[in-house]
């Protein structure tokens, strides 16, 4: 029996109803950099004060965690949540035994945030370039990014960071990778997602815990995003069926998603060669905003009419004059067709995927550039 095609809205596939107000619904985690702080403390590093602050953080979860047994047992949560907490273990299954990511005891455990939020991501750029602020973390080296427990904390930094001049992005994180290093709960900010955004944060998690190139969080984060797509239509194919209207829907929404990423890059291209005009800095500060708003009425008029959800998309018409925010956006979404060109030259085979997205994280120089010499010496005759 045919079964009926899920109703699409812009909060069944968002990850939190206010989202879309504060970031794009491709920035799916950002919280790594939480991991750092039992690095950052053994190696003596600076920012003391940021590393307590995220160690407290990340302890006070590990400390008030409960097995998803237990809370599904409690009967505390609603028929919905309870559906979805489900859903989390059968795809954390699926990540580990069928594409054979490294799951560990990540999603075998809750954390309730009380209704607050989880975290906070901040990042930042020069407002003449397309140039991220970095820091530097033990183990995972350089990153864009930065994940704050408090928020006043969090807008602090913010303002000190705007006041020396930088464009910033900050937004809410109901998901994170510690990589390994703790026991990655579920965390109950998580539940407010649909279904296939929910699966695909899970994959896209687990693949952090499997792969990770330290100083090249491009790589890192695009990875994931393809792994999370690809292993979330897979899943509900697995789950609901292929006549379930699952597979349909993914593909109109990744078919959206790609048509966005094209229009963003060439957003970002256009940037790029402004910023590359041998001009003063205030100039190209000054000039910018009139490239964001054609980005703007180009979006309005020209794209979102031929989306298939145009209405999940439609913060797009109000993008920021803002390069963090581009950034971000760059970072996890760069040459997934390279990484689908991989996969399909294995012919879909996850294990023999994985292997080549491991040696290239692992090759010197930059890995996409190991996956294009993949690709080239196995190209068909």
């Amino acid at each position: 029996m045919t079964r009926r095609e899920p109703r699409v809205t812009a909060r069944s596939l968002s990850f939190r109803e206010g989202a879309r107000r504060r970031a794009s619904r491709f920035f799916r985690t950002g919280g790594v950099a939480l991991a750092a702080a039992v690095w950052v403390l053994l190696a003596g590093c600076d920012g003391l004060m940021y590393v307590t602050h995220v160690a407290q953080g990340q302890l006070r979860i590990v400390g008030h965690t409960e097995p998803i047994d237990d809370v599904l047992a409690s009967g505390r949560l609603t028929a919905e949540q309870e559906e979805k907490l489900r859903l989390i273990v059968e795809a954390r299954d699926y990540a580990a035994e069928k594409i054979g990511l490294n799951a560990g005891d990540s999603y075998t455990t809750y954390y309730d945030t009380g209704g607050d939020p989880l975290a906070f991501n901040l990042s930042a750029a020069r407002r003449d370039r397309l140039e991220a602020k970095r820091w530097w973390f033990p183990f995972l080296g350089k990153v864009p990014y930065l994940a704050f427990f408090d928020e006043d904390y969090l807008r602090r930094e913010e303002r000190r960071l705007i006041d020396e001049g930088y464009d910033t992005f900050t937004y809410e994180l109901d998901a994170y990778s510690t990589l390994g290093l703790f026991e990655d709960p579920v965390r109950s900010t998580m539940l407010k997602r649909g279904k296939l955004s929910l699966v695909e944060t899970v994959i896209h998690e687990l693949l952090h815990n499997t792969i990770w190139r330290p100083n090249h969080t491009v790589f890192n984060e695009s990875l994931a995003t393809f792994v999370g797509r690809t292993g979330a239509v897979e899943f509900l194919v697995f789950k609901y069926g292929a006549d379930s209207g699952w597979p349909s829907l993914a593909e109109r929404y990744y078919a959206d998603l790609d048509t966005v990423n094209a229009f963003l890059f060439d957003l970002y291209g256009t940037l790029r060669d402004y910023y590359a005009q041998p001009l003063p800095s205030e100039q190209l500060i000054a000039g910018r905003e009139a490239i964001y708003q054609a980005a703007r009425d180009r979006f309005t008029h020209d794209i979102q009419p031929d989306l298939n959800y145009p209405d999940v998309f439609s913060s797009y018409a109000d993008l920021p004059t803002n390069n963090a925010w581009m950034l971000a956006h760059y970072r996890y979404n760069l040459d997934l067709d390279v990484f689908r060109a991989v996969f399909e030259a294995v012919g879909e085979d996850w294990s023999a995927a994985l292997d080549v997205y491991r040696a290239a994280a692992q090759a010197p120089g930059d890995p996409f550039d190991a996956l294009h010499t993949w690709l080239a010496n196995h190209a068909s005759p």
